[in-house]
């Protein structure tokens, strides 16, 4: 492609502008969804890569049932954190307990998550990003009616905030507020952004029901170990309830299933938009079809002074790739403008989206609007190429 037959596509589709514009449509639409659910789809893989990282790649996750519908029928249970404890390779276990309850706040009545948590071990947790305190104080163990609210809980669950040194409700006791966490840091900390967190010997005081642990956070002594550890938790606990009831899952293994979860979403989204593209092909070429029969004539007198068909081929295919990579540029631009916007709307909603300027994603758009511009152009470039010269200039 030379600078002649650039000059003169441009030129030619500046006579069109309407019909360019209108062709361009497709193009710049296809071309900024794709770019968009990309651009978004990576933007949420840095931000699960960067909570893992947070989250600790010498972690390991115990959770009751061997899959989903079975964790409803399973349960681990505060032997198992002592079990835990006493494998080799294994720093600390700490439990989580979940329970549902009815609690009041100046006349307000609200069904709330109550997360209990053994005090002595609360370490791990702060930790890993799941209990950081921001107002106030950490539990302690003489907290027997203390409690912790997660920064959304304190904020948004009652009509009135809840502060410090307020008192909350649950059944006949009095709840005093002892602190205010951080906004959740990671996914995994969402659970007590939007929950009581207290001692849990008086969550089962209160309740009177003797609770299970429905996480146990495991922190090996180096991520080297991790699959040696994993494997002996998994015979100890086996051994110890008789089946396997349980899962264990490392920050790895949750890592990969959740990116391979959205590498799927996302693959799907793209082919969906990628449709579009197809759409706009159509309209490049036709396009391009009526291009050549207005021009017929201005076809006929070049091949009379000389054009080779090679030429008239070429002509018409830059001006289809032209308009393919103009869509491309400006769709790019939409595309990209997009993910921008959508990045700092989740981040005001308190989702780390991770939104970054992709040179790799700009040049590949901008080649495949150009190719997929050049291909829609063939039919009708082959058809202008093919023209006899005196049949072109007895066109009228």
């Amino acid at each position: 492609m030379d600078t002649e037959l650039f000059s003169n596509a441009v030129e030619n589709l500046k006579r069109q502008k309407f019909r360019s514009i209108l062709t361009l449509l497709g193009i710049i639409i296809g071309i900024g969804a794709v770019v968009a659910l990309i651009s978004i789809g990576d933007g949420f893989n840095k931000s699960v890569e960067k909570e893992f990282e947070k989250l600790g790649s010498n972690t390991i996750m115990v959770l009751p049932g061997s899959s989903f519908i079975s964790s409803v029928f399973s349960k681990l249970d505060t032997a198992d954190v002592k079990r835990i404890e006493a494998i080799k390779g294994v720093e600390s276990a700490t439990p989580m307990f979940l329970s549902s309850q009815i609690v009041s706040f100046k006349e307000e009545k609200k069904s709330v998550i109550v997360l209990g948590i053994d005090t002595k071990k609360q370490d791990l947790l702060e930790e890993i990003g799941l209990l950081s305190i921001a107002e106030g104080r950490a539990l302690t163990s003489s907290d027997n009616l203390g409690v912790v609210l997660g920064a959304r809980f304190a904020e948004e669950t009652f009509d009135s905030e809840v502060e410090l040194k307020q008192n909350l409700t649950m059944g006949n006791d009095s709840l005093r507020v002892v602190g205010i966490t951080k906004a959740a840091g990671q996914s995994f900390g969402a659970a007590f952004d939007n929950a009581i967190v207290m001692n849990y010997k008086s969550l089962e005081s209160i309740t009177g029901k003797k609770l299970t642990p429905f996480r146990i956070f495991v922190k090996a002594v180096n991520k080297e170990e991790i699959p040696e550890v994993k494997e002996r938790i998994t015979k100890e606990l086996k051994r110890a309830h008789g089946k396997e009831d349980f899962q264990i899952l490392t920050a790895s293994q949750i890592q990969e299933t959740a990116l391979s979860v959205l590498g799927l979403i996302q693959m799907v989204l793209v082919f969906i938009a990628a449709i579009s593209l197809i759409v706009g092909g159509i309209g490049i070429m036709n396009t391009m079809l009526m291009a050549v029969m207005e021009r017929t004539k201005e076809i006929g007198i070049m091949k009379a002074i000389g054009a080779t068909n090679n030429f008239i081929l070429s002509l018409f295919l830059v001006e289809s790739g032209v308009i393919g990579l103009v869509g491309g540029l400006i769709g790019y631009l939409l595309g990209f403008s997009i993910a921008l916007i959508g990045g700092i709307v989740a981040s005001s909603s308190g989702i780390d989206l991770i939104i970054s300027f992709d040179p790799i994603l700009l040049l590949g758009s901008l080649a495949f609007a150009f190719v997929i511009g050049m291909v829609s152009g063939w039919v009708p470039a082959r058809r202008a190429s093919a023209m006899d010269p005196i049949d072109a200039l007895r066109d009228k």
